[in-house]
């Protein structure tokens, strides 16, 4: 019995030795699963994931591109300084001004007439050219009477208007100025109808209304003329006079009756 013993002892013993590798790997697999009974990760998965990771990023130089310079030179630190853009290289690149530009014709709507030969509109202040504005304060004395000549001057231009529109020579925006240019109401001429009817005289150093101010001067018309019928033109409002109680012919408005 005892060599049967022996023997099978000796093959049990032998059974461990041979499956020892199998429990080791078991045991190891069992330990990497953790506590929470998840699935180990394999070693030649974990082994890609390390190779997939990205390489830490070189250093960033900055060197000079031109070949002649080995060591970039020292800059100095200063202020930035606004400066004004240069000019366009072509007329083609320039920005249009609306304030710039030849003056044209352009119709100014809804004059308003300040005094005889000047008026404003769309902003544009305008003198008719070739005549002197008849100021609205200006006072005229004909036959030892004098009247208002200036209102009346006035007030003829804007009857003669009558909001209609004027087609000036301007620049293409209003300046801060005046602009003296000769202006149509239609076809006609408004500096010269002004003369012509004696609102307005002929600027000497310009001469193009001459003939029409010595035919209304010999016609005796406008700011020639004596005064007009009525005391004052159309458009000027005039108090009337106060009204007088009528006396009481029985005295009974008298106190103490």
């Amino acid at each position: 019995m005892r060599p049967l013993a022996l023997a099978v002892a000796l093959g049990g013993v032998g059974a461990l030795i041979l499956a020892a590798p199998a429990l080791r790997e078991r045991a190891l697999r069992t330990g990497a699963a953790g506590l929470d009974g998840e699935a180990p990760i394999p070693a030649a998965m974990a082994e890609k994931g390390r190779e997939a990771a990205p390489p830490p990023p070189a250093p960033f130089i900055v060197r000079p591109v031109s070949p002649d310079i080995v060591v970039p030179p020292p800059l100095e630190l200063h202020r930035l300084e606004r400066v004004d853009p240069r000019e366009p290289l072509s007329p083609i690149g320039r920005a249009h001004v609306p304030s710039e530009g030849p003056p044209q014709e352009t119709v100014l709507h809804r004059p308003v007439a300040n005094e005889a030969g000047a008026f404003e509109a769309m902003g544009y202040r305008v003198v008719l050219a070739g005549l002197t504005p008849t100021p609205a304060d200006e006072i005229c004395t004909a036959d030892g009477v004098s009247w208002p000549c200036g209102i009346h001057a006035r007030t003829a231009f804007r009857n003669w208007l009558r909001g209609r529109a004027l087609a000036c020579v301007v620049p293409p925006a209003p300046p801060p100025e005046a602009v003296t240019t000769p202006c149509r109401l239609g076809t006609l001429d408004a500096g010269a109808w002004l003369v012509a009817q004696g609102w307005a005289r002929a600027n000497p150093a310009d001469g193009r209304y001459a003939a029409l101010e010595e035919e209304a001067r010999k016609a005796r018309r406008g700011l020639y003329g004596p005064a007009p019928a009525t005391a004052a033109p159309s458009g000027v409002t005039v108090p009337a006079p106060a009204e007088e109680e009528p006396a009481d012919p029985d005295g009974a408005g008298a106190s103490g009756g």
